[in-house]
Protein backbone atom coordinates (compact mmCIF):
# COMPACT_ATOMS: atom_id res chain seq x y z
CA UNK A 1 0.00 0.00 0.00
CA UNK A 2 1.48 3.19 -1.07
CA UNK A 3 1.51 5.97 1.52
CA UNK A 4 -0.93 8.77 2.37
CA UNK A 5 0.00 11.79 0.72
CA UNK A 6 -0.28 14.57 3.54
CA UNK A 7 -2.74 17.30 2.78
CA UNK A 8 -1.34 20.79 3.09
CA UNK A 9 -2.82 23.23 5.14
CA UNK A 10 -4.10 26.10 2.91
CA UNK A 11 -2.92 29.86 3.71
CA UNK A 12 -4.62 32.03 3.64
CA UNK A 13 -3.08 34.54 0.64
CA UNK A 14 -4.43 37.92 2.64
CA UNK A 15 -2.71 39.63 4.15
CA UNK A 16 -3.58 40.09 7.51
CA UNK A 17 -2.66 42.25 10.77
CA UNK A 18 -3.94 44.38 13.56
CA UNK A 19 -4.39 47.98 13.13
CA UNK A 20 -4.67 50.88 15.75
CA UNK A 21 -6.35 53.87 15.02
CA UNK A 22 -4.74 56.97 15.45
CA UNK A 23 -8.50 58.74 15.39
CA UNK A 24 -10.52 56.29 17.46
CA UNK A 25 -8.11 54.20 19.81
CA UNK A 26 -9.51 50.90 18.41
CA UNK A 27 -7.72 48.22 17.87
CA UNK A 28 -8.82 46.27 15.20
CA UNK A 29 -8.32 43.26 13.49
CA UNK A 30 -8.02 43.80 9.06
CA UNK A 31 -8.18 40.74 6.55
CA UNK A 32 -6.66 42.39 3.67
CA UNK A 33 -3.74 44.80 2.61
CA UNK A 34 -6.45 47.03 0.81
CA UNK A 35 -8.81 47.30 4.55
CA UNK A 36 -5.26 47.95 6.38
CA UNK A 37 -4.54 50.87 3.61
CA UNK A 38 -7.90 52.06 3.59
CA UNK A 39 -7.86 52.63 7.85
CA UNK A 40 -4.98 54.55 7.82
CA UNK A 41 -6.91 56.67 4.69
CA UNK A 42 -10.03 57.09 7.30
CA UNK A 43 -7.32 58.00 10.03
CA UNK A 44 -5.74 60.96 7.92
CA UNK A 45 -8.92 62.38 6.36
CA UNK A 46 -9.58 65.34 8.54
CA UNK A 47 -13.51 65.21 7.32
CA UNK A 48 -14.04 61.91 9.00
CA UNK A 49 -14.79 62.57 12.82
CA UNK A 50 -15.06 58.33 13.86
CA UNK A 51 -15.52 55.24 11.86
CA UNK A 52 -15.54 51.03 13.21
CA UNK A 53 -14.59 48.02 11.05
CA UNK A 54 -17.09 45.08 10.73
CA UNK A 55 -19.37 46.42 13.60
CA UNK A 56 -22.25 46.80 12.23
CA UNK A 57 -24.72 43.86 11.45
CA UNK A 58 -27.16 43.98 8.48
CA UNK A 59 -29.42 40.73 8.54
CA UNK A 60 -30.49 39.19 5.17
CA UNK A 61 -32.42 35.91 3.65
CA UNK A 62 -29.55 34.10 2.27
CA UNK A 63 -31.82 31.28 1.14
CA UNK A 64 -35.95 32.58 0.30
CA UNK A 65 -37.16 28.89 -0.15
CA UNK A 66 -36.06 28.23 3.23
CA UNK A 67 -36.04 31.80 4.71
CA UNK A 68 -32.73 31.23 6.43
CA UNK A 69 -31.54 34.77 7.57
CA UNK A 70 -28.01 35.63 8.67
CA UNK A 71 -25.82 38.42 9.32
CA UNK A 72 -23.71 40.42 7.41
CA UNK A 73 -20.79 42.34 8.86
CA UNK A 74 -19.81 45.73 6.26
CA UNK A 75 -16.17 46.32 6.35
CA UNK A 76 -16.57 49.92 7.67
CA UNK A 77 -19.29 52.62 9.19
CA UNK A 78 -17.72 56.09 8.64
CA UNK A 79 -19.37 59.66 10.50
CA UNK A 80 -18.17 62.62 8.26
CA UNK A 81 -17.45 65.81 10.19
CA UNK A 82 -20.88 67.32 8.44
CA UNK A 83 -23.05 64.69 9.64
CA UNK A 84 -23.25 62.15 6.39
CA UNK A 85 -23.02 58.47 7.52
CA UNK A 86 -21.33 55.86 5.06
CA UNK A 87 -21.28 52.43 4.94
CA UNK A 88 -18.28 51.04 2.73
CA UNK A 89 -17.56 47.46 2.16
CA UNK A 90 -14.23 46.23 0.32
CA UNK A 91 -14.07 43.83 -2.30
CA UNK A 92 -12.04 42.83 -5.25
CA UNK A 93 -13.63 43.59 -8.44
CA UNK A 94 -13.96 39.69 -9.31
CA UNK A 95 -15.88 38.44 -6.50
CA UNK A 96 -18.40 41.66 -7.45
CA UNK A 97 -20.69 39.13 -9.30
CA UNK A 98 -20.94 35.96 -6.35
CA UNK A 99 -24.43 35.28 -5.82
CA UNK A 100 -23.59 35.95 -2.12
CA UNK A 101 -21.75 39.13 -2.69
CA UNK A 102 -25.03 40.47 -4.67
CA UNK A 103 -27.11 39.54 -1.64
CA UNK A 104 -25.39 41.35 1.03
CA UNK A 105 -25.10 44.68 -1.03
CA UNK A 106 -28.93 44.39 -2.07
CA UNK A 107 -29.48 44.11 1.94
CA UNK A 108 -26.94 46.87 2.34
CA UNK A 109 -28.42 49.59 -0.40
CA UNK A 110 -31.89 48.52 1.56
CA UNK A 111 -30.70 48.65 5.06
CA UNK A 112 -28.92 52.17 4.43
CA UNK A 113 -31.66 53.67 2.48
CA UNK A 114 -34.12 53.37 5.83
CA UNK A 115 -31.32 55.21 7.81
CA UNK A 116 -30.49 57.68 5.28
CA UNK A 117 -26.91 56.02 5.10
CA UNK A 118 -24.87 56.45 2.28
CA UNK A 119 -23.66 52.59 0.88
CA UNK A 120 -20.48 52.30 -1.00
CA UNK A 121 -18.57 48.87 -2.60
CA UNK A 122 -14.51 50.00 -3.24
CA UNK A 123 -12.77 47.53 -5.81
CA UNK A 124 -9.33 47.38 -5.85
CA UNK A 125 -9.80 50.14 -8.94
CA UNK A 126 -11.04 52.93 -6.42
CA UNK A 127 -9.03 52.36 -3.44
CA UNK A 128 -5.80 52.88 -5.66
CA UNK A 129 -7.58 56.56 -6.87
CA UNK A 130 -7.94 57.68 -3.47
CA UNK A 131 -4.75 56.24 -1.88
CA UNK A 132 -3.36 57.75 -5.15
CA UNK A 133 -4.69 61.14 -3.90
CA UNK A 134 -3.90 60.94 -0.78
CA UNK A 135 -0.22 60.34 -1.52
CA UNK A 136 -0.06 62.92 -3.97
CA UNK A 137 -1.58 65.60 -1.41
CA UNK A 138 0.71 64.35 0.93
CA UNK A 139 3.82 64.48 -0.72
CA UNK A 140 2.51 68.12 -2.05
CA UNK A 141 1.84 68.89 1.40
CA UNK A 142 5.29 68.08 2.97
CA UNK A 143 7.43 69.54 -0.74
CA UNK A 144 8.65 72.82 0.79
CA UNK A 145 7.51 75.71 -1.61
CA UNK A 146 10.56 77.59 -3.59
CA UNK A 147 10.65 81.18 -3.91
Amino acid sequence: MPPKKRKRKKRGHYHRGEYTSTKTGRVYRYRSGWEEKYMSHLDADPAIVDWTYEQTIIEYVSNIRTNKVRRYYPDFYVVYSDGHHEVVEIKPRRKLEHRIVKKKTAAAIEWCASRGVTFKVLTEVELSQILHTVMTHEKHASTPETC
